[in-house]
């Protein structure tokens, strides 16, 4: 399939590079150029850094005329593909498209996260006053994004990673791929890939990604705190938000059981994820949450790792009878099924080839690429 894909993203330092990464790598399966299109800062790094194979394009991040024309001038593709309903993205497809065939591709509820943010951080109103305004200089912010909401229906195609926002959307189902020729954990040993991060004599329950108050890592803490288990430390790798408040708030109330590891490149983190003995994915049931399925879920899954997650949104659906899945909010469940784990290694591991059976038939990328191809050739 001889086609040039370019992707417009809000941000190269934001978020969605990783969905895009991997609707990507799905596409160069077929065949296609891809090359991926959006902002960056002077003070910005790539994060995290593309597969090989895949050309990132960084323009100016503004003024917004500014970054919009850059844009239209990178993206140079047979195909336009927007990563999220933003202005930044999806808005700039539609003013530079040309005739070209434009996709869009929804991932999570852009615009409930403000409002989960603003619900769990109170401000003062002189505060709550100054970012009112910063918001509103910001094409990015959730009342923009409600306006591009409105225009999905100018998209050739929508794409999706969960059910609820196919529903949502009138999208088509398309899972975040996951390389499993990478993510195979045939390739490493666990107790060195431990002892290469520093963390070998610990029982390593991973948290791999962006702590945010809807992904339960509080929940996981006080499972630990529950377990008293000496040995025990929730690491987490990566992320955004380092020095972010709530990322903060963590540390100084549980800094008995975390790990922070640094960010790694995408070729590193198979042997990351490598070291844990379980993966933990906590997810809290908000509107936010039920409309994700988070890509740590797939690299566990990849991993053969047993599995810790909650019934919320459409990880039951992916994990049901392959992990130990507990109610969200609940830290007593939490500590069960870790006892369970390490009680019974032997079912843990059997559990952990299933998850594993399940992302090669299901979000592999050849099987992402498949309903890739399904849908371009639909376009004809």
């Amino acid at each position: 399939m001889s086609l040039h894909v370019s992707m417009l993203v809000p941000g190269l330092a934001k978020g969605g590079m990783t969905r895009a990464y991997s609707l990507a790598s799905a596409l160069r399966v077929l065949g296609a150029r891809v090359d991926i299109v959006g902002a960056l800062a002077r003070n910005e790094e790539v994060y995290p850094q593309p597969p090989a194979g895949i050309d990132v394009i960084p323009v100016p991040p503004s003024p917004m005329a500014r970054r919009a024309y850059a844009m239209q001038r990178a993206a140079r593709g047979d195909i336009l593909y927007a990563i999220k309903p933003r202005v930044t993205s999806f808005g700039v497809g539609l003013w530079c498209r040309r005739r070209r065939p434009l996709l869009l591709d929804v991932d999570d509820r852009e615009t409930q996260f403000r409002a989960e943010y603003d619900a769990t951080h109170a401000v003062s109103w002189r505060r709550r006053a100054r970012r009112q305004i910063k918001r509103a200089r910001n094409p990015d912010d959730a009342s923009y994004t409600r306006w591009m909401e409105e225009l999905t229906g100018r998209a050739a195609v929508i794409t999706a990673n969960t059910r609820l926002l196919c529903e949502e959307f009138n999208a088509v189902l398309v899972p975040s791929a996951k390389d499993t020729t990478l993510f195979d954990p045939a390739r490493f040993d666990a107790e060195e890939c431990r002892r290469t991060l520093g963390l070998d004599g610990q029982r390593v329950i991973m948290f791999p990604g962006t702590p945010r108050a809807h992904k339960g890592v509080e929940d996981a803490l006080d499972a630990l705190d529950l377990l008293g288990w000496p040995d025990a430390r929730l690491v987490i790798v990566g992320g955004r938000e380092v020095g972010h408040v709530y990322a903060r708030s963590l540390r100084a109330r549980y800094e008995r059981w975390l790990v922070h590891l640094p960010r790694f490149a995408a070729e590193e983190m198979p042997g990351v994820v490598a070291a844990a003995h379980v993966v933990v994915v906590p997810q809290r049931d908000t509107p936010v949450a039920r409309a994700q399925f988070p890509i740590k879920i797939t690299d566990a899954m990849a991993m053969a790792k047993p599995i810790i997650s909650t019934r919320v949104g459409d990880i039951p659906h992916a994990l049901d009878g392959a992990a130990y899945l507990v109610a969200p909010s609940s830290p007593k469940e939490i500590a069960a099924a870790l006892e369970a784990i390490f009680a019974d290694p032997r079912e843990a591991a059997r559990l952990g080839a299933e998850a594993r059976r399940r992302c090669e038939e299901r979000f592999s990328t050849a099987a992402v690429a498949g309903i890739m191809r399904g849908i371009l050739e639909g376009m004809r």
